[in-house]
């Protein structure tokens, strides 16, 4: 990650279809910032369909941030409606 000085701490509510997104400048407060969002949702990130997910991402900007993590940003609420979304994103690619 060469000359990003932006962190993202996402946290996405899965079956809710929503991620909140926190940024931060200096690394030392993002850090503490996830290990605080870990240790809060601790219950909620286990399990084989966790409630929750927590990232801690940095980058340029927040349009980085949601061209590689696509899934974070979609309003779907299911597996399947996320699956649609991102297929449905992909660029076509020519048939030879």
């Amino acid at each position: 990650m060469a000359g990003a000085d932006t962190w993202f701490l996402l946290v996405q509510y899965r079956h809710q279809g929503k991620t909140d997104v926190t940024e931060f400048r200096d690394i030392t407060h993002a850090a503490n910032a996830y290990s605080e969002a870990e240790q809060r949702y601790k219950d909620r990130l286990k399990g084989a369909d966790p409630e929750m997910d927590v990232l801690l991402v940095g980058a340029e900007s927040l349009a980085v941030v949601k061209e590689r993590y696509p899934s974070y940003f979609l309003r779907a609420k299911t597996r399947s409606d996320k699956l649609l979304s991102l297929i449905g994103a992909l660029p076509s690619v020519p048939a030879y």
